[in-house]
């Protein structure tokens, strides 16, 4: 049976990045991790947008390559990330939502289709679905390309039960719809993650709703949002997710998504007291992180 062989973040910042350019551009003195990310010592606080690559171990000997969220920081990520492991393939790709830093790269998946004469499946929700037909109508309708450029081969599959697991090259993926903030009528936002192999991948979440909670509990591995220290209309404050750490006590937990409001080194000191108070595993990811499983 397939395995996942390891993780690798592509990205781990918010949808503006890390350095905030107008931060390193002007002297912010609210801001000290803009510029303390460009110097050597200060490295891991470079963030693209949040991003996840799953390396998959098939029978046939064969590493199949998942990507999770293909944002606007993509292709930077690419030509970092593969190069360093030698990844040729991007088999599959999950989307978990429509925002810019979740869906912009889609374009960039021409190079690999292209070059190895692939046709990549994409797998979100009927929402998001939307947002990419009308963000770009040439990937979904090759009827409405323009001009002589190429148009990547995608195969669109979306996810119309949030609950019932699907198949993605032999993996079993179960959805985990969250909630990501409001629309400003106030109806919840939903962001789909994802379980697999007992991962929980939750990158962009407000709130777990109690049907969910169920379906990731037991995860030995919870990656999770935690945009700043405190709470965020959209997201996880740090805080946030160290109770969904306490209330799901998986083996080792993974935060995610930070801006610079978040020092690394910072994260990492309140990792060791975690871990010396409380027994609890949680890491900071940082780009290029891997973590095998």
């Amino acid at each position: 049976m397939p395995r996942v062989r390891e993780l690798i973040f592509l990205g781990t910042g918010t949808s503006g990045c890390i350095p905030n350019i107008p931060c390193i551009t002007s002297n912010n003195p609210r801001c000290k991790v803009c510029k303390l990310s460009m110097t050597p010592e200060g490295r891991k606080n470079q963030r693209r947008n949040t991003s996840l690559l799953v390396r998959v171990d098939h029978p046939d000997g064969r590493i199949r390559n998942i990507v999770i969220d293909c944002g606007k920081t993509f292709y930077e990520s690419a030509r970092e990330v593969f190069i360093k492991h030698n990844i040729e393939t991007v088999d599959a790709v999950l989307l978990t939502h429509g925002h810019a830093d979740a869906m912009f790269g889609l374009d960039d998946l021409r190079q690999w289709t292209m070059g190895l004469n692939l046709s990549i499946p994409i797998y979100c929700d009927k929402e998001t679905m939307g947002t990419v037909g009308e963000a770009f109508p040439y990937l979904v309708d090759t009827g409405k390309a323009t001009g002589g450029g190429a148009v990547p081969s995608l195969a669109f599959h979306v996810i119309h039960d949030s609950f019932s697991p699907f198949q993605c090259l032999g993996i079993t993926i179960q959805p985990l719809r969250v909630e990501h903030g409001t629309y400003s009528d106030g109806r919840p936002f939903y962001f789909t993650g994802f379980r697999f192999d007992d991962i929980s991948y939750v990158s962009d979440c407000s709130r777990i709703p109690d049907e969910t909670r169920l379906l990731m509990a037991g995860s030995k591995l919870m990656i999770l949002d935690a945009l700043k220290w405190t709470s965020h209309p959209s997201h996880f404050g740090y805080w946030d997710a160290l109770d969904e750490v306490r209330y799901f006590k998986p083996e080792r937990a993974i935060f995610t998504d930070f801006c610079h409001r978040m020092e690394h080194s910072e994260l990492e000191r309140y990792s060791e007291k975690l871990k010396e108070e409380e027994n609890l595993i949680v890491d900071p990811a940082f780009d290029g992180m891997v973590v095998p499983i």
